[in-house]
This record gives C-alpha cells, structure tokens and sequence, in this order.
C-alpha cells in the first residue's frame, strides 16, 4: 500500500487553498445517489502491489441492456510505487497503455510509473487547480465564502476539469486511445478519486450507462481509499491538524461529481454537445466506444 506523509499533504493543502483562508469546520454531509445496481460481488478490484484504488470498470449496464466489457478499461491510483511483484500483476492484465493525469509537479513528487515492458506510458498531465478557475469568479467567490471550505475548493476544482480547455484536451485524448485501443487501457491520477473519477463518469455516461451506476462507481473510491485515509487522519491529528480540514481533500462527495456535470450544462447545456464540442468526440469515436467497450 501505498503510504503519504502529512509533511505531503500539508504541502498539498498550502499550494491547494492559497486563494483564501479555511476555516477548521466540519465538512456538511452531501447527499448522494443510491448505491449502483452492480452488487459488491461483481465489482472487480485488481490487486497490484504497491498501488490503491485499482479497479476493472467493467460490468455495468447500458440503457440498450449492453453490458461494460470486462478487462478492457482500468482505473487506478498512483502507479509511481508499484513493487516488482506489482509490475508483474499489471503484465497479467495485458495493458497496452497508462494514461497518468498527474500533474508534472506530482510526478516530479513521487515518481514515474512503473510498467511492465511494452505498456506505453502517455503523460496526460491535468492541474486539479489550473489557473482557468481564477476565471470562474461566481464559484470562487462561493468557494471563498463557503463554511465548508475545503469542500468547496474540491467542487471547484471539478468545475475546472469542464472548463479549462487543457483538462479536456487530455479527457478527449484518452477517450480516443480506448476507443482505438489494440489491448486494454489503464488511466489514473495521484489516488485514483477526482480526475480518475471525472474520467470514468465521463465515459460510463458516453457509453449509455445511467447516473445511478456512474456515482455509484465514482462514490466507491471512499471504501477502496478508508484504510489508508483512515491512517492518514489519526497520523495529522497527531500533529494537531483537525481531521476536518483535511478529510474532503482525501475523500469524494456526490457534490463533487454534481458540481462537474453542473459545468458540463453551463458551459455546452447538454453532455451530448459537451462530447461533441467540448471533448471532440464525433459520432464516429463514440460509435467505436461502444462498439469496443459494450457487449
């Protein structure tokens, strides 16, 4: 398992919040969707030693009654610790490519990839706050004058993955690898939640699947991530910082995710012309989606 020091976090929380001052306040409760109709025994975990958070996506039901492909599509965390016995449980899951959505900082931070011979690595890097939120004045604003404000950062920066030209850029291209895909496609960010997260409801709603699935998927990360979060916590209690201030940085919330599709309607009013317009995405990439990813 993966392990992060509180020197990193508080590292990640001061370049995070730099725009305003938090307050030591107890994050509110979001409500979230029912839990997705794929029952726990068919979500399949992938073991990789050294990694958290990695997971098959497959298994989920399209509104034509198709179902996700088993064994074509991963999400994950970091890949950056990945022992040998690791690289040897990714080489099985025959990856033709890893998409890492880390920033250059983050890399710089903790690591490259490490990957089985053969599997290319495509430097997808996303900033979770890029300067185009600044642009956002309304949601900064709320965000600055939040109780929640920790909370309130995080929902921005899921805005910022809509809006910001160069997130999508790299949400286009990594759709257009797995639907061009000789071999099946792993992506991932620093823990597998929020950028890894967007993609995947990004893609599972391309692909017909419905909203009660996608947060249902996206919700899972709090469950893959409690042991590690939970460690995490009681280390910066420790160090006389509340849990509270940190906890929705380490978690995911249904409002993160509403806050993304909120921007998709603002910003191109329908997905659909999100996919088209603000992505890329032509009939023809979608219809190959489909066709390599449902069975």
């Amino acid at each position: 398992m993966t392990r992060r020091t509180p020197r990193l976090v508080s590292a990640a929380l001061a370049g995070t919040v730099a725009l305003a001052p938090l307050t030591l306040q107890a994050p509110a409760a979001s409500a979230a969707p029912a839990t997705a109709a794929r029952t726990a025994s068919t979500v399949r975990d992938v073991t990789v030693d050294g990694a958290v958070n990695v997971r098959d996506i497959g298994g989920y039901t399209a509104r034509d009654g198709r179902h996700v492909r088993y064994g074509a599509v991963y999400r994950s965390a970091s890949l950056s610790k990945v022992t040998a016995t690791g690289v040897a449980q990714l080489q099985r899951l025959g990856l033709s490519a890893s998409v890492d959505f880390r920033s250059q900082l983050e890399v710089g931070m903790s690591g490259a990839d490490k990957l089985p011979a053969g599997v290319t690595p495509v430097a997808a890097n996303i900033n979770a706050f890029s300067p185009t939120l600044l642009t956002m004045v309304p949601e900064l604003l709320k965000a600055i004058l939040a109780q929640d404000k920790p909370g309130e950062f995080m929902a921005l920066s899921y805005r910022g993955f809509v809006h910001d030209p160069d997130s999508r850029k790299q949400f286009s291209a990594a759709l257009k690898r797995i639907a061009s895909a000789k071999g099946p496609v792993l992506y991932h960010c620093t823990e597998g939640k929020d950028r890894t997260g967007v993609m995947t409801a990004v893609l599972l709603t391309a692909l017909g699947v419905d909203k009660t699935q996608v947060y249902g998927d996206y919700l899972r990360s709090n469950q893959e991530l409690a042991d590690q979060n939970a460690a995490e916590l009681a280390q910066l209690e420790k160090l006389g910082i509340d849990p509270a201030l940190v906890e929705p940085f380490l978690t995911v919330r249904a409002s993160y995710l509403d806050s993304a599709f909120d921007q998709i309607k603002k910003d191109f009013g329908t997905f659909d012309a999100f996919l088209t317009k603000g992505l890329g995405i032509d009939a023809a990439t979608r219809a190959a989606l489909r066709k390599q990813l449902l069975r």
